[in-house]
This record gives C-alpha cells, structure tokens and sequence, in this order.
C-alpha cells in the first residue's frame, strides 16, 4: 500500500508541470459551458481504497481467543477499474470494478505453547455504471454504482512450532482421539454488494487522470462456508462490514475535453 500511494505521488509531481505546458491551455473560450460538455473516451487504472468499518462484531471474538483487536484501524485495498463513454446515453459510462485487501492479527500464548494467527480478508467488484458531469476546465464529478458479488475470508491457524512431517500428519488425520494443538480453519462469507460512490476527477494529460472519491459498499444476501465445503450457520449480522471507503487513482486511457 505504501508503495502504491509513493507511485501515485511521485507520479502526480512529474505529470502536473507537464500539463501547464499543454498547448491547448492557453486556447480554453471562457465562455463555453462545462456543464453542456459531452464526455467521450475510455480509460483504466488502479484505485488504492482505505476502507472504514466498524469492527466491533469481528473484535469480541479475537478476545474472546486471546488475540488482540483490529479496533478503528482501516483495511486498506488495492482496485482496479475500466469503463468506456457510451454514446447512446450522454456522459454514462459503463464497464468493471474490483477491489481487495486483507490484515492479520497473531499472538504467542506462552502457557499453551500455541501461536495463534487470524487472517482477515475483503473482496468486491462487478459491474460499473457512472453519470459523469463536467464542472470546470479538465474538472468532472462522476456519480454511479458498482453492483456485483464480493466476500469475507477468514483463516483461523493454531501452531504449536513442532516439527512437521508427512507421516504425523497422518497419524493424527486418523486418529480421532489424538487432539493437536496445529490445524488452519477457513471460513468464507459470500454477499452480493451494491457500491453507490463519488468521485471528483482532474484530467492532468489527455492520456491521464487523476480522482479522489468516496464509496459505501453494502453487502446482503450471505452465505457461509467452513473449509470451502460445509455449511455454516449463526454467523452473527455484526460480522458482515458494514462502513465507507476512501478511494485515489490514476487512470490512463483517452479523456475527450
């Protein structure tokens, strides 16, 4: 993530004096109506997103195994995104989003001998629809939704840091009277999300565009598994992220002023 937003910073430096020196700059008719612009192009990009959720249902049951808590700190995720102008329907564009990230949580447990790992990740995406207004020279506000399917995974490991072989793995596999203090549990959740957002956007190059934007993904409609495989059922309602989302890119392709 650090690494992304140093690329999106280094990248903003180089590209803004470059656009002060485009010659069309100087040829802008104050007189013209931004607002009566007919947007064209297509583009594509990556979007780092900082996701806000409430943790508190996910919190009580990291303590309640001894492992600290995920408390206000954000996940943050890496998107992506593409859409082209449809010229049927002025300034809607169309196309695709997905975004995802992940954060951990450990502890040793020295009386048990036991370190315990929870790993907590979140994915979204799907189909892409925006209204996009021109404001000013180079400057839209776009308003829309992604629609589409997303989930939440969580791996639960337990290792006592005993030497592992091929023939004790079996062992304890077939006898059921024999507990370990070593196993991973995946428990993955399903929804269908609906992600209304805004976005303002700059268009630094006419190849080039930056955003800033916020999102509030809902998720309903869950389903539960165990191990890829079983079904799992009272998940608690306080599980599924519930919040907003701060997201940045840069996007490349054709921007029509």
């Amino acid at each position: 993530m650090k690494n992304a937003m140093s690329l999106i910073l280094l990248s903003f430096l180089i590209v803004i004096p470059l656009s002060a020196q485009e010659k069309d700059e100087d040829q802008v008719d104050r007189s013209y109506s931004y607002w009566d612009r007919t947007k064209i192009g297509g583009a594509g990009g990556v979007t780092p997103i900082i996701g806000i959720f409430d943790n508190t249902g996910i919190d009580a049951y990291l303590t309640s195994a001894g492992l600290p808590k995920f408390g206000s700190d954000p996940i943050y995720l890496i998107g992506g995104e593409g859409y082209g102008y449809i010229m049927f329907l002025k300034n809607v564009r169309m196309g695709g989003f997905g975004a995802g990230g992940l954060r951990s949580v450990s502890k040793y447990d020295p009386v048990a001998n036991v370190r315990k790992d929870v790993e907590y990740a979140l994915s979204y995406g799907g189909f892409l629809i925006d209204y996009v207004q021109p404001i000013a020279h180079k400057l839209d506000i776009a308003v829309g939704a992604s629609i589409g399917g997303g989930s939440v995974d969580i791996t639960m490991r337990r290792d006592d840091g005993s030497f592992k072989d091929w023939d004790s793995l079996w062992t304890q596999f077939g006898n059921p009277a024999r507990l370990t203090s070593n196993y991973t549990r995946k428990i993955k959740g399903s929804y269908v999300v609906f992600n209304p957002h805004v976005n303002i956007e700059y268009t630094l190059l006419t190849w080039m565009q930056i955003r800033v934007g916020v999102g509030y993904p809902i998720m309903f409609s869950p389903e539960w598994k165990l191990d890829d495989t079983f079904e799992l059922n009272s998940i608690p309602s306080k599980i599924t992220p519930k919040g907003y989302t701060i997201n940045a890119g840069i996007m490349f392709g054709f921007f029509g002023w």
